[in-house]
């Protein structure tokens, strides 16, 4: 029964660190956007998102 509980505390750190990777990586992409002033190509997920738009759209 240990090995379950100790299983689920490490699925749940590890979700928790990948979310917070994710929100730094979101909030450093979104930082170097506004600070180049440009619409060029920002890095990161917002990037992509942004990729996604611009084809959607047409």
């Amino acid at each position: 029964m240990q090995s379950r509980t100790t299983a689920g505390r490490r699925a749940r750190t590890t979700v928790m660190v990948a979310l917070l990777v994710a929100a730094l990586w979101g909030g450093i992409a979104l930082t170097k956007g506004a600070a180049q002033g440009g619409h060029n190509a920002p890095g990161g997920p917002v990037g992509h998102l942004s990729r996604a738009v611009e084809i959607i759209r047409g």
